[in-house]
Formats: structure tokens, C-alpha cells, sequence
């Protein structure tokens, strides 16, 4: 059953584009809701940026370390004594000729004085090459073939008559605590987007309610009158999907906003250490994706919402 009224408008069909038969665009609280889609929307722009860019660390550490180790020849002997940088370039030429020999290595590589002072560079700051007589190890990167624990006794065993204190390093101990560590920080900041979700979720389901509580004589009349339960809903979910649209569409643009600025303030500073973050087209495509999935998520809740609610009415 549909009512005419004067102007040929049919109650309970929506025939008008933006048109709402409950006054739900002027309800107090709206600019509110924005905001809060909007800061929701923000925050998980940055944990889901914040998953990536640990995903790709630990990635970057994990693949560029497979099969590689580190052999480190001491700037002192056994007995303490400091080496010279002949005796260290001696050692490292004697290590070098002995595992070119080797038919499971497949690249090996003494680093330079030159090199070896660009890594500490970032610990001991650019002086560091202008002290000549500061004592620096010999590090020579090997690539295996393949890698197991038979190999790497077997190259100890023979680096051990050139000298007893050369040190091999595979990374594991080290690598596999910071592995564990950034894997449970990348699932942290998962939680996290759970959880704006969540309390998007909470917060639109509640104002939704209090809109139905404010205009509960206007939804009754609509029933009475012959509006179905689905055209009422739609009233709701087209205003939560409105001012869904206008937050997340300004919490995005807020969030890649402040990635961009995060980017700039720590290319520099955080080059040496850590490995460069560029997001792939996954990434954004995901992050571009977040604001749909809010006004999504806003839709839906509303619809539930107020079907339940109107269920519950007499």
C-alpha cells in the first residue's frame, strides 16, 4: 500500500534521488560520525602501511641472507695481540684461496678496508675513515650452493688451521629473532585494523540506533502507513553510506598524506639500516581498497541495524 501526497509524491517509494522521507541529513551528531570514519579510516591507512612495510624488512632480510654466511677474521689473535692490516689482507687471501678450492661455494668476496668502514659509517659516523690506525676485522662474504651444518664443520674445521679464532657467522641466532620479532609486530598491526574495524562497526551501529530512537514516531508513521521494512532501511543505509564516503574518502587522503611525510623524514636517516619500502601495486591497490571497505562496512551495519530494530518494534 502506497499514500499520495500533494505534489505527487508516493510515500514508501523512493522516486527522488537524495531524498529522504525522515530527516536523517539533518540529525544532530552527523559531523561527528564523519569524524570518526574519517580517523578510523586514518589510522588503518597507517597499520596496514605499517604490515607492509615490516613484511617487505623481513622479507628483504630473509632473502638476501639465504645460503650466505660471514666469515670474520678478528682485528686480535688468540692471545690478544692487535693485527696489522697485512697480517688481516694475509688471513683474508689464505681463507679466500682455500674455499675458491671448494666445489659447494659459489661466490666468495674479501671486503675492503674501504667497504668494511662504509658499514660501521653509520655507527661510527664518516670520521671513521680519516682514523688510519683503528684497528677493523676481515669479513669475507660466501655463497653457498647449498648450505647444511656438514659444510659449514667441514669449512671450520679447515679456516681453523689458518687461524683458531676466525669467527663464521650464518645469520641464523640473530635472523631468526628479528624474523620473530617483526612477525609478531606485522600481526599486531593486523590486530589493530581488526579492531578500527571493529569499532567502526560498534560506532555506526550505535548511531544508527539513537537516529531510530530520535525519529521513532516518524518510522512508526512510515509503517503505519505502509513503508516496508526494506525501504525504511534503505533511508538509513543510504545516509551511513553518504557520510561514510565523505570520511574515509578524507581519512584516506589524510593517511597517504602522512605516509608521504614519514617517507620523506626518514629516507635519509633510516637508508643505512634499514632496507628501502616502496609499496607494490598490491599495496595499493589494498590501501585504495580501504575506504570502499569502510562505506562497505558503514552500509551493511546500518541495514542490519535497523532491520533488527524495526523487527523489535510492535
Amino acid at each position: 500500500m502506497a499514500f499520495f501526497l500533494p505534489g505527487d509524491k508516493k510515500l514508501g517509494v523512493a522516486t527522488g534521488r537524495r531524498r529522504y522521507d525522515l530527516p536523517l541529513n539533518k540529525s544532530a551528531g552527523t559531523g561527528f560520525l564523519v569524524l570518526l570514519i574519517a580517523l578510523m579510516t586514518f589510522l588503518g591507512v597507517m597499520a596496514l602501511a605499517g604490515s607492509f612495510a615490516l613484511g617487505s624488512m623481513a622479507h628483504h632480510w630473509s632473502s638476501g641472507l639465504e645460503n650466505k654466511l660471514t666469515i670474520e677474521i678478528p682485528a686480535d689473535d688468540a692471545t690478544g695481540t692487535i693485527r696489522t692490516r697485512e697480517d688481516i689482507e694475509k688471513l683474508s687471501e689464505s681463507v679466500t684461496e682455500r674455499l675458491s678450492a671448494q666445489n659447494f661455494i659459489r661466490d666468495i668476496h674479501a671486503l675492503s678496508q674501504t667497504e668494511i668502514q662504509e658499514l660501521i659509517a653509520p655507527w661510527l659516523g664518516e670520521d671513521a675513515e680519516n682514523i688510519p690506525d683503528m684497528p677493523l676485522p676481515g669479513l669475507i662474504a660466501v655463497e653457498f650452493i647449498t648450505i647444511n651444518d656438514h659444510l659449514i664443520e667441514k669449512m671450520r674445521a679447515d679456516l681453523a688451521n689458518i687461524a683458531p679464532n676466525i669467527v663464521i657467522d650464518r645469520h641464523e641466532s640473530w635472523l631468526a629473532d628479528i624474523l620473530r620479532l617483526t612477525g609478531a609486530l606485522q600481526f599486531a598491526t593486523l590486530l589493530t585494523t581488526l579492531m578500527i574495524g571493529a569499532t567502526t562497526i560498534i560506532a555506526i551501529a550505535g548511531a544508527v540506533k539513537s537516529r531510530i530512537a530520535i525519529h521513532r514516531k516518524d518510522v512508526e508513521l512510515l509503517h503505519l502507513m505502509g513503508a516496508s521494512d526494506r525501504y525504511i532501511s534503505r533511508q538509513f543505509q543510504r545516509h551511513a553510506l553518504i557520510l561514510a564516503l565523505q570520511g574515509a574518502a578524507a581519512g584516506a587522503a589524510a593517511g597517504l598524506l602522512g605516509l608521504l611525510a614519514i617517507s620523506l623524514f626518514a629516507g635519509d636517516t633510516a637508508a643505512a639500516l634499514l632496507p628501502e619500502f616502496q609499496l607494490n601495486m598490491i599495496h595499493i591497490f589494498t590501501l585504495a581498497a580501504l575506504p570502499a571497505a569502510a562505506c562497505f562496512i558503514a552500509a551493511a551495519t546500518a541495514k542490519f541495524t535497523v532491520l533488527r530494530e524495526l523487527a523489535l518494534m510492535p
